[in-house]
């Protein structure tokens, strides 16, 4: 022993180098569905609370007057906007 712990099991696959991938790589059935879960799982465990906090803030901005809503529109432009900072390429 040369004092450094193994912790790899005796029969455990050595892993592949990740394959070049561009633009002519056409993922496996199992790598869509993981794809697809991971865009799932972010749009519900972050996109729509980061959104949800946000139009919280900004209304409660708001109503305390620090930041003023439109005239004639109320407060929902404002609204729209800052949540789509956070999911488009929307800026005020």
């Amino acid at each position: 022993m040369n004092g450094r712990a193994d912790f790899r099991e005796p029969n455990a696959e050595v892993p592949r180098p990740i394959p070049h991938i561009g633009p002519d790589y056409i993922p496996t059935e199992e790598e869509r569905r993981v794809f697809a879960e991971c865009n799932d799982e972010s749009f519900w465990f972050r996109s729509v609370p980061l959104a949800a906090t946000s139009m919280l803030i900004t209304q409660g901005l708001i109503s305390k007057g620090i930041l003023s809503s439109h005239p004639k529109y109320g407060s929902i432009p404002k609204l729209i906007l800052k949540v789509n900072k956070y999911g488009d390429t929307w800026d005020e």
